[in-house]
Order: C-alpha cells, then structure tokens, then sequence
C-alpha cells in the first residue's frame, strides 16, 4: 500500500488530536473523578510521578478481555527472567481493576498515555521500554512512530484485524499502514489475520503466525466450581441488545420442558431493558437475589463475574453477540469448561476460534433463532451427544494451550 501521503496524514492527525484536546481531556476527568482514579487522569495525559529504576518490557492491553488473555504469557516471561521488570499497561479503568486483582506479584501497573506525542514521550521516558508488545489491534501513529527513534522493538502479538478497520477513510488506512511499517514484528493469531496484516501494510517478511493466545487463557474444570440452581438450565451468555427477544423466541419453540432459561447479558446494565423484554414471562432477578420458584421461566443473571460457573453448570450454552451482527463473543471458555457452545452466523470476530470448535466437531453454528430452536431440543433430547460434542470442545481446547509457550519463544528472538 502507498505511503506517499503519510506525512500529510500524520499531520492531520495530530491537528485533529490537538482539535479535541479540550473534549478529551474533560471526558478523562470525569472518568477519573467517576472512578476516583486520580492516575487515570495524570498517566492517560502522560504524566508518570515514578520513573522505573530499570527498563521494563511492556505489554499494553486495551481492557478487560485483553488484559484475561495476556496473563498467561506475563507469567510465562516471569518464569524465563524472573529479574526482568514488566510493566502492563491498560487504557480503561476496568482495565486496571482487572490487572490489578490478576496480576502476580511484582509485575507493575500504569494507564496508557493517549496518543498525543507529549504524553507519548513521558510515557516512554518514564519507564525505558526495552521492548513493547501490543495485544491485537492498537494501532496508535505517535507511539508507533516514537518507539523506533528510541529504538524499542514494537511487537503486536495475537495480531487480529477486524473488518471495521479495512473500511476507514483511505487517509486513516494510509495512517494505519504507516503504524505497521513501524512495527517489528506482527505476531499474528491466524494466517487470515496475517493477510490482512500485510493488505493494510505490514511488510511480509515481518509477519508470521503463531496462534490464538486466548486458548492458554482458557478457564480449566477443576477451578471452577459450578453454578447450581435447583432446576436444570440452559445458559445464553453474553447477549447483546436485540438478542434477548431472538432468544425468548427460540426458547419457546423449543419448548424445553422443566428447564429454566438463564440469561446473562453482555453489559448487565440493560437490566431494565432487558426485563421490558420479557415482559409476560416469569422472571427472577439474581441482582436483586429474588428467589426461584417452579414458575419461574427465565432468570436473569445480571451480574459481573460469576460466568464461569454459570457456564460450568449449564446443561447448554449459546454464546451471544452472534444472531445479531455485533461479531460474537469469546467461546473458548465455554469449550475449555466442557459445554459444546452455540452460536449465530456473526463470529466476525472470533472467526479462528469458531471454525476450530466447528472443524473439530466442538461447537453447532446457527442461522436464526428458529434453527437455534431446532438445535436446543435436540441436544437437551440427546444427553450422549451432548456430552461428547462437549468433550470434543474441551479437548481442542487443551491442545493449545501451550500458545502463551510459543508467543514468549517468538517474543524472545525481538527482545533480548
């Protein structure tokens, strides 16, 4: 891809930074005082009070999903340079609560400067990165830019590109691509994800596959204990807006017969949306700890971290944000637990993740909510099915789980 306009691009990229700098910088305090996370404010606009004694290597992931995924391999470098400073950076502030009640001890945290260059450069002068590893897509100009002029290695590992970055404005394409040249290495988790690497501009040579890093993420059975209701269930986990009612749909021409139907939604406060919904059906709330009754039909889970084991104690899982077009949600867990998931036609963004559960006979992918029906009856008819598609998922999922392994080895070859 041509790059002959990139200065100007770049230009104009900051001059829209410095455009919004005062809408920016407004929304950051309020995010601070909302949190009362008074770092988030100073270390998002690149004011670092600690410098580090010594270079740390740096991985930066965007936010809670990222920093799940990451884990396995900051353990990984841990056990190999065990004297080795880490430092893992976030950009939210659910972010670094996350990090901050995950990560092993002695592995720092900070807040990832926003992209404007002064905060980029007190970022990278505070703490001397010996080497920088990206999560997936961030793909900021002034960092990428900045870290090959204080010759830092600048890695993306478990590369993946959504098809929302290929549509941008050619001149934000012509910046994206100057990013990737910057980069030294692409460490990608598909052979898919690495031709669109190298279409959006990362030179080739610099590009390789390594393989989903979410599979070492992977939760393991015997730490999870599972959710028990009284009743059977059938679990649809992270549903987004809309999918709710697509559900309820197939939920009754399923006609699941002494099941409950147990719904946690994506973003738990669409409570109130989500009940005007399934107005006419009998709900108990586990928020507001309402009690479960025979009647009771559906039982909205609208809490945050108990998936797990909701997942652990399903009968079935359908995994949301897929019969609507919001690209999917993370499956691996429900695999790595020994449920075969369910999901629609969009897994956009779980693309590797969906055809390696399907190829492997782990998983059942739908078109509709009528199909989804079909599918529910016929798995809660067949326990022996059900058990060995689930069997399947979590065996698929055990055989790579080695992937944090092989990301450190091919991280060692940039960052000695």
């Amino acid at each position: 891809m041509s790059t002959e306009r990139s200065p100007h691009d770049l230009w104009r990229y900051n001059w829209l930074l410095r455009l919004l700098a005062l809408p920016i910088t407004l929304y950051t305090l309020w995010q601070a005082l909302k949190e009362r996370e008074p770092g988030y404010l100073w270390q998002r606009l690149g004011i670092y009070r600690k410098p580090a004694r010594r270079r740390v290597v740096w991985l930066h992931a965007a936010s809670v999903g990222e920093v799940n995924a990451v884990l396995p391999l900051i353990k990984q470098l841990q056990q190999h340079q065990p004297e080795q400073p880490l430092l893992l950076t976030t950009a939210t502030p659910s972010g670094a609560r996350a990090a901050r009640a995950k990560l092993p001890p002695g592995v720092e945290h900070a807040y990832f400067p926003i992209d404007w260059r002064r905060s980029v450069r007190g970022f990278l002068a505070a703490y001397r990165p010996r080497c920088a590893l990206i999560m997936e897509t961030e793909l900021w100009p002034n960092l990428y830019c900045e870290c090959p002029q204080r010759e830092i290695p600048l890695l993306l590992i478990n590369g993946r590109l959504s098809a929302r970055t290929s549509r941008v404005r050619p001149w934000l394409r012509r910046l994206y691509s100057l990013c990737l040249q910057q980069v030294t290495a692409v460490l990608a988790r598909s052979e898919q994800d690495r031709a669109s690497f190298i279409t959006l501009g990362a030179p080739r040579e610099r590009c390789e596959v390594i393989g989903n890093i979410k599979f070492s993420s992977a939760p393991r059975t015997e730490r999870v204990t599972p959710t028990e209701l009284g009743r059977p269930y059938v679990l649809a986990a992270s549903t987004r807006s809309g999918e709710e009612a697509l559900v309820m749909e197939a939920w009754h021409q399923a006609k699941a017969d002494g099941h409950l139907l147990v719904i946690a939604p994506r973003h738990p406060q669409r409570r109130e949306q989500i009940l005007a919904t399934l107005k006419g059906e009998e709900v108990a709330v586990r928020s507001r700890q309402d009690a479960l009754s025979a009647k009771t039909s559906v039982y909205l889970a609208d809490t945050f971290g108990e998936l797990p084991g909701l997942i652990a104690g399903a009968e079935l899982v359908f995994m949301g944000g897929s019969l609507v077009a919001k690209g999917g949600q993370n499956i691996l867990e429900a695999a790595a637990l020994g449920r075969a998931p369910l999901f629609g036609p969009h897994m956009e963004n779980f693309r590797t993740e969906s055809e390696t559960l399907l190829d492997g006979g782990g998983a059942i992918q739908v078109e509709d909510s009528t199909e989804l029906a079909k599918k529910i009856a016929m798995l809660l008819a067949d326990a022996p099915l059900r058990e060995q598609m689930g069997e399947r998922a979590r065996l698929l999922v055990d055989e790579r789980r080695d992937m944090a392994s092989r990301y450190r080895e091919a991280i060692s070859r940039y960052c000695e």
